[in-house]
């Protein structure tokens, strides 16, 4: 155990970058280093021809990470909840985002400081969900929230 302190390091919140892959197209995806100087991080995953990180525009400052760490009967689980807001709406992006529901996912974040975490892993991948949405006044806003969601039984590690 050790103290917990503020390093005084630049801690600017925001997140910069959403990135998801369904897990069908992850070949391998590396396990976090368990001890050293990289503990808690993992390699860049391999992916199946075809697939790759695929971007998830959000709005400025609509981009959340939560990551929870609860206890239950079987110790300690991480609850995870990624969202952001994608403005507009098409016939496509309907389609599009009907369609990724009945996939899993892992989901990369870069937050403002250039840390990138990867959450879920093959077997504890998230689930996408979206809520779309126009706003009664006409400066409001209109499209749709979209969330990535699960649990991990470890908290999400640093991609190197």
């Amino acid at each position: 155990m050790t103290d917990l302190l503020f390093d005084g390091a630049n801690n600017p919140a925001g997140n910069f970058l959403v990135r998801f892959v369904p897990v069908v197209g992850v070949a391998i995806l590396p396990t976090p280093a368990p001890s050293g100087p990289n503990a808690g991080s993992i390699g860049s995953p391999t992916f199946v021809t075809g697939y790759r990180w695929f971007t998830a525009y959000g709005t400025d400052e609509t981009k959340s990470i939560e990551e929870e760490q609860k206890l239950d009967d079987n110790g300690s689980v991480w609850a995870i909840a990624i969202q952001a807001w994608l403005p507009g709406d098409s016939a496509q992006r309907r389609l599009q985002l009907a369609e990724m529901v009945r996939h899993r996912f892992l989901v990369a974040v870069e937050d403002n400081i250039g840390l990138v975490r990867v959450f879920g892993t093959k077997v504890e991948s998230l689930q996408f969900t979206y809520r779309f949405q126009v706003d009664k006044q006409m400066g409001g806003r209109r499209g749709y929230l979209i969330s990535f969601s699960g649990s991990s039984t470890s908290p999400a590690p640093i991609l190197l």
